[in-house]
C-alpha cells in the first residue's frame, strides 16, 4: 500500500470511529496498532468501516455509553465482516487492485452522469459535483479535496430533510446517515472520494 493510501485508509477509519464514537478526541497508540493490524492482514477499508458500524449498531441495542471504547472494541465485527467479504468472493477469479487513475475515471463518470440527472437542477449540488469532477479529472486526484465534497454535499443533502439539529446523540447521526443515504438515492448522487471505488 502506498504511503498515501495508508494514509488515507487511517485516516477515514478514524474519521469513522471516531464519529461514532461520539468523542472528538484522538487515536491512542493501541487504537493505530489495531488499524495497523487491519491493513496487514489486507482487511479493505470498506469492510473495516461495515465492522466498525456494526460493533456501534450493536453496543446502541444495550444502551451503553460509547465515548470511551477503544478501536480494539470493533475488531471482532470488523473480522466477522471479513470473514463474510471472502464468504462472497469465494469462486471469483482474482484480480489486481484497480489503479487509482482508474478510480478516478470511474468516479468522474459517475460524477458526469450524476449531472445528467436530477441533481443537475439543485445549483449548490451541481456546483460541488462540477468540483468533483474536474479533482477527478486532474492528476493525480485530490482525495482530501473529494473527501471535502461528500462531507459538503452530505450537509447540503442533510439540510434538505429539514430535519437538522444541534450536536446530535449516536441514534440521531445513524438517522441523519439514512437520510442522507436517501437523499443521494433519490437524486443518484455518487459519492467522489476514491474509498468508494
Amino acid at each position: 500500500m502506498t504511503e498515501e493510501a495508508q494514509s488515507g485508509y487511517y485516516q477515514a477509519i478514524a474519521r469513522e470511529f471516531l464519529r461514532r464514537r461520539g468523542a472528538p478526541f484522538f487515536l491512542s497508540p493501541r487504537d493505530l496498532a489495531v488499524i495497523s493490524g487491519w491493513e496487514s492482514d489486507g482487511i479493505p477499508l470498506r469492510v473495516v468501516l461495515e465492522g466498525v458500524g456494526r460493533a456501534f449498531e450493536n453496543r446502541r441495542d444495550r444502551a451503553r455509553g460509547t465515548k470511551g471504547l477503544p478501536l480494539a472494541f470493533c475488531d471482532a465485527q470488523v473480522r466477522k465482516a471479513m470473514a463474510q467479504h471472502a464468504d462472497r468472493g469465494a469462486g471469483r477469479r482474482r484480480s489486481a487492485a484497480t489503479p487509482r487513475s482508474e478510480k478516478a475515471d470511474l468516479a468522474r463518470r459517475e460524477v458526469e452522469r450524476s449531472l445528467r440527472g436530477p441533481a443537475a437542477g439543485e445549483p449548490e449540488l451541481r456546483a460541488l459535483l462540477e468540483k468533483a469532477a474536474a479533482l477527478l479529472a486532474a492528476e493525480p486526484a485530490d482525495e482530501a479535496a473529494l473527501e471535502a465534497i461528500d462531507e459538503a454535499v452530505d450537509g447540503l443533502l442533510w439540510r434538505r430533510t429539514g430535519r437538522v439539529r444541534p450536536a446530535a446523540p449516536p441514534a440521531a447521526a445513524a438517522a441523519r446517515t439514512r437520510s442522507v443515504k436517501e437523499e443521494r438515492r433519490k437524486l443518484r448522487i455518487p459519492y467522489v472520494s476514491l474509498f468508494y471505488y
